[in-house]
């Protein structure tokens, strides 16, 4: 990607090294230089490969920063055009406003899979697509079922976030919830757009399903079917990209000592469905030459019939601090009556309990993405 405006014109004079790098240079033709000197009154130093220049630019530079140039004009004063890749960071913010908009929470996507099966909905859906919403519910984790703790740490995996992962290491897991919705979105995707292919995963990297042009919803051509079905496509688009918006928060980021994993899974609970959000935070010490690392796990869930919950625990070394916000006031003084509970647990488990308290409160999701991220250029 080009910056525009942004030259660097050797020489100033050129130093006597660099003499030789001068004559030879042809335009178009690609250099990589390492910067030696910060923008002094317009001038910087610097190194291609081992011959050293002093350099006329208005770019704002740091010391050691590489830089890939392009010989935009030679001759006695040659002209270089900067080239430069996205960083990580900038990579991850425009990917992240690409998928922002379009996620949706993962309540509405249940809903309407569980309309589609129930007596009073979805029964003009073509049996395919029954059968496929039919198996996707089935493999949603349940809270009633015996094995759910044993079971927690493998759905946790499955749950999309490391989808790609396990496709690039041949490990398709079929109880993945990210695939599963793109092989539903592939049976789906034919139907309401016929010279569409279908979208089934057949390669390490499925791409994302683009969404359709639907039919203006007055048009007379389009059946209840073919509404319903986009309906379900939305919903569908909706939660992978709610995937992705968690895949793109736990990437890893620039700074080594910092990191976020988020994950959200849904939990089955009779005949309803509930997504549980984890979003486990890695904090660098906290001053120079403190080896310990602190540790931040936050959790969000809303089962029946307690309600709304937020649970925070951070771990410095030994020390573990816990706070559990409910919105039920029956819920926070459950709660605190099994308090002694949890701590038992963690003193047991060897850990120094700081803080453990409940209160009520609002403990929504508030759905947070990690510092480095800024959706909002301020610059005008």
């Amino acid at each position: 990607m080009q910056i525009p405006d942004t030259k660097i014109v050797l020489p100033l004079p050129t130093l006597p090294s660099g003499k030789p790098l001068l004559q030879n240079l042809q335009p178009g033709q690609i250099l990589q230089g390492t910067v030696l000197s910060e923008n002094l009154n317009g001038s910087i130093q610097l190194k291609i490969g081992v011959i050293r220049l002093l350099a006329q630019t208005a770019l704002s530079v740091r010391i050691g920063q590489p830089l890939t140039l392009q010989v935009e004009k030679a001759g006695s004063l040659p002209e270089l055009r900067v080239l430069t890749l996205p960083s990580l960071a900038e990579l991850k913010t425009a990917a992240l406003k690409n998928v922002l908009p379009r996620q949706q929470p993962l309540p509405l996507l249940f809903k309407a899979l569980t309309q589609i099966i129930s007596d009073s909905g979805g029964k003009s859906l073509p049996q395919s697509v029954r059968e496929a919403v039919e198996n996707l519910l089935t493999r949603v984790l349940s809270l009633n079922d015996p094995t759910f703790k044993a079971q927690l740490t493998k759905a946790l995996q499955i749950s999309g976030t490391q989808t790609e992962a396990h496709l690039i290491q041949q490990n398709l897991a079929g109880n993945d919830f990210k695939l599963n919705l793109l092989r539903l979105i592939g049976i789906i995707k034919p139907l309401i757009s016929p010279q569409a292919k279908p979208t089934g995963v057949t390669s390490p990297l499925p791409p994302q399903p683009p969404v359709p042009m639907p039919l203006p919803a007055s048009s007379p051509e389009m059946s209840s079917t073919t509404r319903l079905l986009l309906d379900l496509f939305k919903h569908l688009d909706g939660a992978i990209a709610r995937i992705q918006t968690n895949q793109l928060s736990s990437l890893p980021t620039e700074d080594p000592t910092r990191q976020v994993w988020q994950f959200e899974l849904p939990i089955r609970q009779g005949n309803g469905f509930d997504p549980l959000h984890i979003r486990i935070d890695r904090d660098g010490p906290r001053r120079e030459g403190d080896a310990k690392v602190g540790w931040s796990l936050t959790l969000h869930m809303n089962l029946r019939p307690l309600g709304p919950m937020r649970v925070r625990l951070h771990l410095l070394g030994d020390a573990v601090s816990t706070v559990i916000r409910c919105e039920r006031k029956k819920t926070t003084d459950l709660v605190r009556q099994h308090l002694y509970k949890l701590r038992t647990g963690l003193e047991s488990a060897g850990l120094e309990v700081k803080k453990l308290e409940s209160f009520q409160g609002t403990a929504n999701n508030e759905y947070e993405l990690p510092n480095e991220y800024s959706l909002l250029n301020v610059k005008a």
